[in-house]
């Protein structure tokens, strides 16, 4: 087969995506913006800049499936609609997205949502993959990781909704197999953990590992949408982020589905396999 293109490899699921090809013997383009990042498994590290668009067609040659991992940007719709229709020229056959859980419920003008429709309305074998938060969210300084470890907090819009983490190795583990496979089926597949769980429930599993209480602060839309503004993040950005509350809220996190069982052979990770795994990273900082 030919060779499978990682966008964003050096990042939280796509590291895994391109080591875990490149470990049954596949050739992988391993694409980020800076070549020199490493990347296990021996991928072949290649310049992709979703920002500059002369590096897409060197990193499309010879490529039979991409693994897409959306850019930042308020034009991501288009940017991603070009990207597409130069995979196409090039040759390529699959592509796997990696999108959201819940993005099919979004509003028309979602950029999430138009995204997903770009794809299926390609000429391209394709999965979707609407993934559940990450457990790795947890521990990451961008996300709840320096909250729990300074603060001893965790900050969240569910109005008593339960979420089912997902690890990002579990996603990673479906997206190989579908590349690596003969078809990704033009299906689009919701990826969970084994468990869902309150904010009050993953306050107290988180604080059994960090070893001293972690307490669930339950923030409203609007309170959430005031401290971005404070803090001066875009309208866009700000919009994005309440659709996310305002999802979870309606319980479009809760549930469970059996996806990566189905397509991997193997059950997902637990929550509290993740948290022991990374207990020392979400201990209170000294002083």
């Amino acid at each position: 087969m030919g060779s499978i293109l990682v966008t964003k490899a050096p990042g939280t699921t796509g590291r895994h995506v391109a080591s875990g090809l490149a470990t049954r013997g596949i050739a992988v383009k391993a694409a980020s913006r800076n070549p020199a990042i490493p990347v296990e498994g021996g991928a072949v590290p290649v310049v992709f800049d979703w920002d500059d668009r002369s590096t897409w067609a060197a990193a499309l040659d010879g490529v039979e499936a991409v693994y897409v991992v959306k850019p930042e940007s308020e034009d991501v719709t288009g940017i991603i609609r070009d990207f597409v229709g130069l995979a196409e020229e090039s040759g390529a056959a699959r592509i796997v997205l990696l999108s959201e859980i819940a993005a099919e419920t979004r509003a028309d003008d979602a950029h999430e949502l138009q995204v997903e429709r770009v794809v299926e309305q390609s000429k391209l074998d394709y999965a979707i993959l609407r993934p559940n938060w990450f457990m790795q969210d947890l521990v990451d300084e961008r996300f709840f990781g320096n909250l729990i470890r300074e603060d001893g907090i965790i900050v969240m819009t569910t109005g008593g909704a339960a979420m089912s983490w997902i690890d990002a190795r579990d996603i990673a583990a479906v997206a190989v197999e579908l590349l690596a496979g003969g078809s990704c089926g033009r299906q689009a597949l919701t990826l969970t953990g084994p468990d869902a769980f309150t904010l009050d429930q993953l306050a107290t599993r988180v604080s059994a590992f960090a070893g001293t209480a972690v307490q669930p602060v339950e923030e409203t839309t609007g309170a959430a949408e005031d401290r971005l503004k404070a803090g001066g993040a875009p309208a866009g950005f700000i919009e994005y982020f309440s659709n996310i509350g305002r999802s979870i809220i309606n319980g479009d996190t809760a549930f469970v589905t059996d996806a990566v069982a189905r397509v991997t052979g193997q059950s997902p990770r637990t929550l509290d396999a993740f948290l022991s795994e990374h207990a020392a990273s979400l201990q209170r900082s000294k002083g």
